[in-house]
Order: C-alpha cells, then sequence, then structure tokens
C-alpha cells in the first residue's frame, strides 16, 4: 500500500472511529503493519577506530655525558642496532681501564692467597703447620677470592657504561624528534631524546558495546572465525590491507559497557601512522537468514530497541529485539522476532500496549 492509499485508508478509518465514539466505544486508533519476512542478508557494523603501534620504545639515556655524534636523521627508519647517539666516552673509558687493572690485580692476589692455602695445608697435614697457621691461610684466600669477585663485578658495571656511551636502536622503526642535539648534556633524569616506533605490522583498535559483542558477534570465537575486517581511511579509500583478529582487550569499560578489540595490521608501504583515525567496517564472512523489518517500526530507546507486535486478539504488545544492521530501509533482527509476525510500521507514536488498534497492511 502506498502512503495515499493509508492515509485514505485512515481517514476512512477516522470516520469509523468518531462513529463508534458516539455510541460510547472506545475508539482503536489506526495503525499500519507489516510482516516481519526471513530475507539472505550479510550482517555489517561500523565503528570509529584508530591505529596504534604494537612498539614503541623511548631512547631514553643511560649513562651522563655530553653528545658529541648524532647518527640518525628525523623521521628516518632505523634498524635494531643501528648507532642513534655517541655520548663522551673518556671518563668511562677510563673507568673501564681502572676496573680491569684492578681485577688483574686482585686476580693476582687471589691466586697468590690459594697457593700459600694449597702449601700451609699440606704443612698441616703432616703436623708441621698449626690450627692458627691453617685459619690465616683460609682467610686470606676468602678475601682475596671475594676481592676479585668485586672487582669483576665493578669491571661489569663499568665496560656497560662505557657500551652504553653508544646509543644504539633496540627495534626496528621509524624515528621521531631528536631532542638531544650535539653539545648538550643528558643523564639519565633528561627523558626522552627520541622515541622509534615499529611501523609494520600496526595495530587496530575499535570498541564495540557489549551487546553487540555478545548478540551480534557470537563473542572472540565468533569475532575472529566468521567476520572480516576493513578499514576506510579518512579521504575515504579503503586499505587494500585486511587486519587479522588478534585479540580482546581483558577487561571491559565500565562507564560505557564497550569491548576493546585488536587487530594486527600489515603497513608494507609505511603509509599507516600511529595515532590515525580510522572507519572500521565489520561484516560477516558468509550470508545468513534474519529477520528484516521497515526501519519505522524499530523504536530506539535507552533501555534497548523494540517493536509493537500485534496478535490475533489485534492488541499491540512491546517486543524487545536484538537488531543487526540496517539499510535506508530496512532493519535487521537477530533476536526477538520470528518471520510471519504482524508489526507496527506507521504510527508507533499512537499506540498504548494493551490497547486494541484499527490495524492496516501496508506491505508492498
Amino acid at each position: 500500500m502506498t502512503k495515499s492509499q493509508f492515509k485514505s485508508t485512515a481517514a476512512a478509518a477516522a470516520m469509523t472511529i468518531c462513529a463508534a465514539a458516539s455510541f460510547g466505544q472506545a475508539p482503536a486508533m489506526t495503525v499500519g503493519t507489516s510482516t516481519a519476512k526471513a530475507v539472505e542478508h550479510i550482517a555489517v557494523r561500523k565503528y570509529n577506530g584508530h591505529v596504534i603501534a604494537r612498539e614503541t620504545v623511548a631512547i631514553i639515556p643511560q649513562v651522563a655525558g655530553e653528545i658529541k655524534a648524532v647518527h640518525f636523521k628525523e623521521g628516518a627508519y632505523v634498524k635494531e642496532g643501528d648507532i642513534l647517539y655517541t655520548i663522551d666516552k673518556v671518563k668511562y673509558e677510563s673507568a673501564a681501564a681502572s676496573s680491569r687493572a684492578t681485577v688483574a690485580q686482585a686476580r693476582a692476589n687471589a691466586e697468590y692467597a690459594g697457593k700459600t692455602f694449597d702449601r700451609t695445608k699440606a704443612l698441616f697435614e703432616k703436623k708441621v703447620a698449626s690450627d692458627d697457621d691453617m685459619d690465616s691461610a683460609a682467610s686470606a684466600k676468602n678475601s682475596a677470592d671475594a676481592a676479585l669477585a668485586a672487582a669483576e663485578a665493578a669491571l661489569v658495571a663499568a665496560e656497560d657504561n662505557l657500551a652504553h656511551c653508544s646509543v644504539v636502536a633496540p627495534i626496528p622503526g621509524r624515528i621521531g624528534l631528536n631532542r638531544a642535539t650535539i653539545g648538550n648534556y643528558v643523564s639519565t633524569a633528561s627523558g626522552a631524546m627520541t622515541t622509534i616506533v615499529r611501523t609494520d605490522p600496526m595495530r587496530l583498535a575499535f570498541s564495540m558495546s557489549a551487546r553487540d559483542f555478545a548478540a551480534i558477534y557470537g563473542g572472540e570465537a565468533g569475532l575472529r572465525d566468521k567476520f572480516a575486517v576493513k578499514i576506510i581511511l579518512s579521504d575515504g579509500s579503503e586499505y587494500p590491507v585486511e587486519p587479522v583478529f588478534d585479540f580482546v582487550e581483558n577487561t571491559a569499560n565500565a562507564s560505557t559497557d564497550t569491548v576493546t578489540v585488536y587487530y594486527a595490521l600489515g603497513n608494507p608501504d609505511g603509509a599507516l601512522l600511529a595515532g590515525m583515525s580510522v572507519k572500521v567496517t565489520v561484516a560477516a564472512r558468509e550470508a545468513s537468514r534474519q529477520i528484516a523489518v521497515p526501519t519505522t517500526s524499530v523504536i530506539h530507546s535507552g533501555k534497548g530497541d523494540f517493536v509493537y507486535v500485534i496478535g490475533a486478539d489485534g492488541i499491540p504488545q512491546r517486543r524487545d529485539i536484538t537488531t543487526a544492521g540496517t539499510t535506508a530501509e530496512l532493519e535487521f533482527v537477530s533476536d526477538g522476532l520470528a518471520a510471519g509476525e504482524t508489526i507496527v510500521t506507521r504510527g508507533t507514536h499512537k499506540v498504548f500496549p494493551g490497547m486494541p488498534v484499527n490495524a492496516v497492511s501496508v506491505d508492498m
């Protein structure tokens, strides 16, 4: 039925209502109805997402000193192990050399103390050396061994400090702004001198309602196996690489009742940057048979979506539903309705649950 036909029928019904009212009968409001139909449908949902880096490293100096050289160009790609900065090495080379000398001396002392202990032990076994001689030799040996261990530990620290005078890239990626130019004095308290972001792969993050997560996608397994994700960039173009499901955040957002999901995202050309906002389309890999109703029949409220279903008695009743996507004319329902049920499509604002209506079919 067309809109003009519906209006004519409604006008005729209004005359009937007036006549009924003159005899003291409760008037029945005229509403348009349609029949819920089962159709083949590919469920599609759209979300706002953003690109994040899987790995971001802040380059913070591990030793204090003057920056002698900067070995990278801002914005360039660096490889793991590339030297980024050289910090003045003089005092650290000196400290390492001193530590090596201390180790050599401690090792010589330890070897001498060990030989003295062995000789004293042999004499003690022959009853030539006294208990006091034995205790003294053992004490000297233990002290020398401890001094050697301390000197070796100090050497490790000194060589580590010297090694950190050459600041290297811990991961491959794109390097950012240089905040420590040549001549600046830096220390562990100076903060990040620059940052490196691994650009391939990146990660896509977006949030969905907890209801969508459970009712539409069937949880993590359904989202991973039954739905494909596409990204629409800010210029409206579709990103050519399909994201791959990664994981679901281990907690939901209690204030928004949303769940955040993450996808691995190939970025071989470096077109994506961390922090970019994108549109995300989540579509079922296969069509499923779902109930379709006109969009005008669905009422959206803060407590959920619902329609008015008219039973055999002609009285509309509220029916809560779970929607699973929409087009310009149809709303798809994944739960709450069955094919063949009659629903109010036009005039939903006239419906009072429990009150009879004058139902006029507007199915095409």
